[in-house]
């Protein structure tokens, strides 16, 4: 299996819970810097975050793009494969798509630039993408630090919010989402949890992981940028470091909490996880046997007792 290195800092402040997030013609830009960090090279090492997307809009989320988009000539494109990410290759650049908001309302989105990723990513194709308003177009997920628009990939499925679930995964064969680099949606698909290789679970978990989504609310509880080592129960990503386990997960959020080690809880001013008491286990984090799905360690660093 193809071993990733993703390290990514995040520096700009976002809302917590930050799915896709555009659309009216009032809405503003919001800050969504992004640092790419060198020089790290573990297997499954990853920087976490609160950040589950990024979209550079306020106010409202993205429920979806149609899988159906228009090129500049008007004829349509269709995005549906078994075999490759939504959108797979730089024919589609300056085509059109439709996004569906929250509200109900649609967003007109427009592919600028395409690139392809190298190994082991030389599958996945990552785009520069424009959302439409009143005043003209502007970057969807906003701009590094040399004011270069952030690019996005694509991967089946939406995020979006229900009663009990602010951050929740759904598979679809109609609907993707553009998830922005640097991100948490867009961490995971570059760890290799693609859904066109049957990973849908381990994406969804992965997602729950990185943001400290311990209950499966869609709350985050952790700090932005605490360092962490994953692997999952299909040899994606494996262990190679004997860090100090956190937790087993699943696309519902924490199976157990370690209670032996510290976890990253913990670091968060002022929070809590109310589910964390009725799972904590001093066996939580050795082996998949009883469900789990992916398991987190920390380093020595975290670990105070």
């Amino acid at each position: 299996m193809n071993k990733t290195l993703l390290c990514i800092s995040l520096l700009g402040s976002a809302c917590a819970v930050s799915f896709d997030e555009p659309v009216e013609e009032t809405v503003g830009e919001a800050s969504q810097e992004v640092m790419s960090t060198n020089g790290l090279s573990l297997n499954g090492v990853s920087l976490n975050g609160l950040s589950l997307n990024g979209l550079s809009l306020n106010g409202l989320s993205l429920n979806g793009i149609s899988l159906a988009g228009t090129s500049l000539s008007g004829t349509t494109i269709s995005a549906v494969s078994t075999t490759a990410p939504p959108l797979s290759g730089s024919s589609v650049v300056g085509s059109s798509w439709t996004a569906t908001a929250s509200n109900g309302s649609t967003v007109k989105l427009r592919i600028d630039s395409a690139a392809q990723g190298t190994a082991p990513n030389a599958d996945l194709w990552f785009y520069k993408v424009s959302y439409q308003t009143s005043s003209g177009w502007n970057p969807l997920c906003g701009l590094d630090l040399s004011g270069q628009p952030i690019q996005a990939v694509t991967t089946a499925g939406v995020w979006s919010a229900t009663a009990s679930d602010a951050a929740k995964y759904g598979a679809s064969t109609s609907q993707f989402t553009f998830a922005c680099r640097g991100k948490t949606v867009a961490k995971c698909v570059e760890l290799g949890y693609k859904t066109y290789k049957g990973y849908s679970t381990q994406l969804a978990t992965c997602v729950r992981l990185l943001r400290g989504d311990y209950c499966g609310t869609g709350q985050a509880y952790t700090v932005e940028g605490t360092l962490l080592n994953l692997y999952d129960n299909v040899g994606v990503q494996v262990d190679g470091l004997g860090w100090f386990p956190e937790a087993e997960w699943t696309p519902s959020g924490a199976r157990c909490v370690n209670a032996h080690n510290n976890a990253r809880f913990r670091l968060a001013v002022d929070k809590d996880p109310k589910c964390v008491q009725s799972i904590e286990s001093d066996a939580c984090g050795y082996n998949f046997v009883n469900g789990a799905v992916l398991i987190d360690e920390l380093p020595l660093a975290m670990q105070t007792h």
